[in-house]
């Protein structure tokens, strides 16, 4: 690849190659290091002059989708099992090899086709969605997770999330990040269909060995062995207890010392967090539930002709209202996920609208590092009428975040 890029004199990686059957995504996952993903360009046979020929859809494949889940994938090996250099440093390379083979076997199975078919510009970005709430809850949450980690001397941080919100992280960003998107890929999927419980039960860390069906959840603490999550720069094991009561689950990472007994160890803190916890625990879910319903009553939908994207790199802010299962919205995906990708050629402020016939207009907006995207169904607006709705859109609902006009 870095042949390619002399060669035709590119100003950034190589990170894409297009044949006619299939597509190549590169990625450098760590110091002289590459993971590919290929994919099969989908095709059909015709017959055209009495004959069969195939035709072969390149555009139905999209890079900007494409990319963020091959560096996922690898993150997610680096979460599960540290760095592949470790490995390679230390001699192991049979052993990385069956590790390698054992992890992505399962995760393309269960995990990684799945992705593929269902992205969307809003899966691309793997965003965190937080949680507004008022200053008083914000500082209960926290003082209480502080007081935690007071108390249990290997307790070094904790994400506090509600339904799939983030309320509180005390990890570094590159970490709230990737366990975030750990926790969309295999507990959140299998939590918000499963019946509220009134006691806190325990989720199990390396969901990879398990499949989608089955359960992830169990009333007592798994083994330690299989709650290990690889974090910071470089990876460092750390032991993980993840408690979930009603819709509030709690990420805690422990140090994890090799020469202590840690099966032990870590089942009585678990125990120990279940007693101390789920009295707060009950009166903070009783909270949320209350201020969600004054924030956001049901009777209050906004717009139903406005649909909005809005992502924020800096902090990885992510926040949707997007269904792409209903028309007319899955039929834009394509012309979304094109202006999404088009607006990364644009320097640090871009505007973009686009109306074809019979479609609603899409708008793109881009200040510095935040992005918006606009699906407006008013297909006989003009372009005054839409550049006024964009305006009032952003006054509403975005004024305390610095946009271009």
């Amino acid at each position: 690849m870095e042949v390619l890029q002399k060669t035709f004199g590119l100003d950034g990686p190589c990170e894409t190659v297009h044949f006619q059957k299939t597509r190549l995504v590169f990625h450098k996952a760590e110091d002289d290091i590459f993971i590919a993903m290929t994919l099969f360009v989908p095709s059909l046979e015709r017959k055209k002059d009495d004959r069969l020929i195939t035709e072969y859809y390149d555009d139905s494949i999209n890079d900007r989708l494409m990319m963020p889940i091959l560096k996922l994938s690898h993150r997610y090996f680096m979460l599960l099992h540290g760095t592949i250099s470790v490995y390679l440093l230390s001699g192991a390379l049979e052993e990385l090899k069956i590790v390698l083979k054992n992890h992505f076997d399962r995760f393309i199975e269960t995990r990684l086709l799945s992705a593929i078919q269902n992205a969307t510009i809003d899966s691309s970005y793997y965003g965190i969605p937080f949680l507004p709430v008022e200053r008083k809850m914000y500082l209960r949450v926290q003082s209480l997770l502080r007081r935690l980690e007071l108390e249990f001397c290997s307790l070094n941080e904790a994400m506090f999330l509600y339904k799939d919100q983030l309320l509180w992280s005390g990890l570094e960003q590159d970490d709230t990040n990737i366990v975030y998107a750990f926790f969309r890929l295999y507990h959140w999927s299998y939590l918000k269909n499963t019946p509220l419980n009134s006691s806190p039960q325990f989720l199990i860390a390396n969901a990879n060995d398990i499949s989608p069906n089955e359960t992830i959840i169990t009333n007592t603490p798994p083994p330690s062995n299989s709650q290990k999550l690889y974090l910071g720069n470089p990876p460092v094991s750390h032991r993980v207890i993840i408690l979930h009561l009603n819709y509030i689950t709690i990420y805690f990472f422990l140090n994890d010392d090799q020469d202590s007994d840690d099966n032990n160890q870590q089942s009585n803190i678990a125990l120990q967090l279940v007693d101390m916890l789920q009295k707060e625990l009950d009166d903070i879910s009783l909270g949320l539930e209350e201020y969600a319903r004054k924030k956001y009553p049901q009777s209050s939908t906004g717009d139903a002709n406005v649909r909005t994207i809005y992502f924020n790199k800096m902090n990885m802010a992510h926040s949707s209202t997007v269904d792409w299962t209903k028309e007319p919205i899955s039929n834009m995906a394509g012309i979304v996920n094109t202006l999404a990708e088009d607006m990364q050629w644009f320097h640090s402020t871009a505007e973009l609208m686009v109306k074809r016939e019979n479609d609603p207009w899409v708008i793109a907006k881009r200040s510095d590092l935040r992005e918006l995207l606009m699906i407006v169904n008013q297909k006989n607006a003009n372009l005054k009428e839409i550049n006024d709705k964009v305006k009032q859109i952003c006054a509403t609902h975005f004024s305390n975040i610095f946009l271009i006009e």
